[in-house]
């Protein structure tokens, strides 16, 4: 199931839009397609399906309701697998931002996985070391608005803590595997992408990293697992706040694939 890290439609800089002209001359727009099964159900027992990143220009992009702002507490968590990283490399796994100078980005900063401001590039938590290619990794970032503490972990173990300070508008866009759409692209699977309102604990974030929520969960406010049973390019909101991804702007040379999981998570 997908479980680990979104923007929408209009804040999409990337994907092209057609001119309809004369909308009078065309007739009405034809509907929409929907989904035979708007909320697929989600596989409890296994990993089931992660999407993968071609690091050139599949990128996924999600709505944004109720996410915290840049300053607000907050938690970004996903498991990961990618090859080897280059040392200069810099990949967005998770953007939340108001253009593109304000917000939140978990992914690898100059090829070390880190979380920093959109704002000046400004890194606020970062690994000592790059976590081994080719295997599965859990990723979360927890910032504590009370305490103004920012973590690092990996691997359910804590590898940085800051007190740095962070950027402050809430997020018009949400991205998965990328900036915006063009820049610093990801290559690499993720699966099983949980963002919070709340900093979850030490205990939370090592204790939880193996298995789903059991449904939407308190302060849970997007989660997506990528195990769709009918996609249509899309992919599902789980916690019950309706912020559905949307697969490459919906052009299917932009979509990332969705491939088998074998990330190691179990159900509830």
């Amino acid at each position: 199931m997908a479980l680990l890290l979104i923007l929408a439609g209009a804040s999409s800089a990337v994907a092209c839009r057609g001119s309809r002209g004369n909308l009078a001359d065309l007739g009405p727009a034809p509907a929409a397609p929907q989904d035979a099964n708007p909320f697929p159900v989600i596989d409890g027992g296994g990993a089931g399906y992660a999407l993968s990143f071609d690091g050139t220009q599949s990128y996924a992009t999600a709505a944004d309701a109720n996410f915290p702002s840049a300053n607000a507490t907050q938690t970004v968590e996903m498991w990961i697998r990618y090859p080897p990283v280059p040392a200069t490399a810099t990949q967005a796994l998770f953007a939340a931002r108001q253009d593109v100078v304000n917000g939140l980005v978990v992914g690898f900063h100059g090829g070390q996985l880190a979380a920093w401001r959109v704002y000046v590039d400004r890194v606020l938590v970062q690994a000592p070391a790059l976590p081994a290619a080719n295997t599965w990794h859990h990723v979360a970032f927890t910032f504590d608005a009370k305490t103004t503490t920012e973590v690092l972990y990996v691997d359910g173990t804590a590898v940085d803590t800051e007190m740095n300070a962070t950027d402050q508008r809430t997020p018009t866009s949400v991205w998965l595997g990328t900036l915006d759409g063009t820049r610093e692209l990801f290559s690499g699977l993720m699966d099983e992408v949980r963002v919070w309102n709340v900093a979850r604990t030490a205990a939370q974030v090592a204790a939880d990293r193996a298995h789903t929520p059991p449904g939407p969960a308190a302060g849970l406010i997007a989660y997506w697992t990528f195990d769709d049973a009918d996609s249509g390019g899309r992919a599902m909101d789980a916690s019950g706040n309706g912020n559905t991804v949307t697969l490459g702007d919906g052009v299917a040379a932009r979509m990332p694939s969705r491939v088998s999981s074998d990330a190691p998570v179990s159900g509830p």
